[in-house]
């Protein structure tokens, strides 16, 4: 086996060892580094969806609509907190009117303002002669504010859905977990068929925050409008559903309520494959509709179709009023009624960008779901394959160059090309491949196997190069060190082609400059003349003063070392030529006699004893 295949197959042990290390030594709950791998993996998933975020255009989507109660509804319509629910039931008998596929409110409500009016009610019937003035301004009251409106248009609604708002206990705060779900809200029609062993890897809550039951019961569908984050702060991820724990049941995140309506799935319709990572909706026919990637608890990622207004938005003040925006507009499409306004405080993080309206995620979930379109990680056997092959590949690759440093060159590419491969699929595919293990990956197996290389496998060429690299061509160099050869104490009797050259008249030119000149203008001189002499493939055997005593042939065999010399002999010419030039160029710094050197050059073949001769 050659040197070469020797460091092949190192380096394929190599990518293997370091593809297990890393696939599993990574991916260990609690490890930290696995959570430090995990961060950046998180962060070039997020490059990757700002960077197809980034070709999207503003408004450019309008089967899902956002009814935005922004800065223009606000200050037409009065503070917000002071709105009373007879606008959110006008807005639902309006917008309801038009036959859209869903109307979602990402709004938690409570049962504001009831007492005033239960108090203005009283005083206004109790009045045996109230004044024209009065009774219209309590009759105005009495319209605006009365707080069954909503109930009652959401009753009447099939295609209201509301939120709910799921959370964990918190003693501190005397927010105890709930045993069961309040007696107020009737739930039946909510709630999902799951088995209670899947529910458990699903994610969990211990309470229910909400207040106002009565316009959650009277909803066509109701669920969870939870984002839960990710370590770091952002929303990657959107819940399917939630399990409550108190009382066992597992309710449909918001959106999934209104999916479900849209294409007709049914209580026992959600089938979780955690083995797979799918989430399989079959309609009321038994036909599966939707084929979702999830994680471990059954979360999808978030398909973000663009940047913050991506979706179309109208003013909120436009939709309640009949007369402003046509009910028929709403006609096939789902509206969901959220807040992009920053006091409201549903501004989100995201990947695509740090200040994001949570309604605006909620429409891109949706959105992602009924057109089919959803990201797709790479599964553990795709990630230890990925990882397994190009650690293996770049181990062998970097072991293929003689010299150790190309290794860096090859793992650049490497790496650069599963980049461009990984981004590439994204774009195109929305399919999310890892990048940071796999490159960890080729980085530790071209490190190894340079270590291996440079500080094992290169040790005898280092010791010859430093030994025998003054005097033997650096080709025979390599020559012995792929077959192994070393010069060895004795002399071997061959026919080879002696050299030897040294300067015409060099007494004279002694005898014409100080000690200190002469030195230096014999090793600029022996210097040159000697690169030459190496370059082609010749030996140096001594200096004897201005001389050079060499040979071609030995220690390695060299093919036509007679021509060899004779061109050897040629160039040293040449470059006398050009070292005399460089020398009259500086002028009365040398001896005249210097300006115009000779040197005299001697060659023969014969049969001659090489090799290293003296003392063991």
């Amino acid at each position: 086996m050659t040197d070469r295949q020797k460091r092949i197959l190192i380096g394929l042990m190599m990518g293997i060892g370091v593809s297990l290390f890393v696939h599993h030594a990574t991916r260990i709950s609690g490890f930290f580094l696995t959570d430090l791998i995990d961060g950046y993996e998180y962060k070039s998933y997020d490059t990757r969806m700002k960077s197809r975020a980034s070709f999207s255009e503003e408004a450019s989507i309008d089967d899902v609509v956002i009814i935005d109660i922004e800065q223009n509804s606000v200050e037409s319509l009065g503070n917000y907190h002071e709105w009373p629910h007879a606008y959110h039931g006008q807005l639902t008998d309006v917008v309801s009117s038009g036959n859209p596929k869903a109307l979602i409110f990402d709004i938690i409500f409570d049962e504001k303002g009831a007492d005033n009016y239960y108090l203005v009610d009283a005083l206004a019937s109790n009045q045996t002669e109230p004044s024209p003035e009065l009774q219209q301004v309590a009759n105005q009251y009495l319209a605006n504010y009365d707080p069954t409106q909503f109930v009652r248009s959401t009753s009447k609604s099939t295609v209201a859905h509301h939120a709910l708002v799921f959370e964990n206990s918190d003693s501190i705060n005397f927010l105890y977990a709930m045993d069961q779900l309040p007696e107020a809200y009737d739930a039946k029609n909510h709630v999902l068929d799951i088995s209670p062993e899947i529910a458990e890897k699903l994610p969990t809550a211990e309470r229910l925050g909400n207040t106002y039951f009565n316009l959650l019961t009277s909803a066509h569908g109701a669920g969870a409008a939870n984002f839960p984050q990710d370590e770091d702060g952002m929303i990657r991820r959107a819940p399917t559903a939630i399990h409550f724990k108190g009382s066992g049941e597992v309710f449909p995140t918001l959106i999934f309520s209104a999916v479900m309506d849209i294409l007709d799935i049914p209580a026992n319709g959600f089938l979780y494959d955690f083995d797979n990572h799918l989430l399989r909706l079959r309609d009321s026919t038994g036909t599966t509709v939707r084929e979702i990637p999830i994680d471990d608890q059954g979360r999808m990622y978030v398909n973000y179709y663009g940047m913050f207004k991506t979706f179309y938005y109208i003013p909120y003040m436009y939709c309640f009023d009949p007369e402003m925006l046509d009910p028929s507009y709403w006609e096939g499409k789902v509206a969901l009624v959220g807040a992009s306004l920053p006091g409201l405080m549903d501004l989100r993080n995201t990947p695509v960008q740090e200040t994001f309206a949570g309604v605006e995620i909620h429409a891109n979930v949706i959105h992602s779901i009924l057109q089919n379109e959803f990201v797709k990680r790479t599964s553990n056997s795709q990630n230890f394959l990925s990882i397994l092959l190009l650690a293996a590949l770049i181990g062998a690759l970097s072991a293929v160059p003689n010299k150790p440093f190309w290794g860096f060159f090859i793992l650049g590419l490497g790496v650069m090309g599963w980049q461009l491969f990984s981004y590439s699929q994204f774009l195109e595919q929305r399919f999310m491949w890892e990048i940071i293990r796999p490159t960890l990956s080729m980085a530790l197996v071209q490190l190894g196997v340079f270590s291996y290389t440079f500080l094992i496998l290169d040790k005898d060429k280092r010791f010859l190069k430093n030994t025998f690299g003054t005097y033997i061509s650096p080709k025979l160099i390599d020559q012995m060190i792929d077959e192994k050869t070393e010069p060895q104490l004795g002399g071997v009797e061959e026919i080879h082609t002696a050299f030897f050259t040294d300067i015409q008249s060099f007494s004279a030119f002694s005898e014409e400059m100080t000690a200190t000149d002469l030195v230096e203008l014999l090793n600029s001189y022996l210097t040159d003349m000697t690169t030459i002499l190496l370059e082609n493939q010749g030996t140096l055997d001594k200096y004897i003063g201005d001389a050079i005593v060499a040979f071609f042939g030995a220690p390695m065999p060299v093919k036509n070392h007679e021509y060899w010399a004779c061109k050897t002999a040629l160039k040293m010419q040449a470059q006398l030529k050009i070292l005399r030039q460089r020398w009259k160029t500086e002028g009365d710094r040398w001896p005249e006699r210097v300006h115009y050197m000779q040197n005299r050059i001697g060659i023969h073949t014969g049969s001659m004893v090489t090799g290293n001769m003296g003392s063991t």
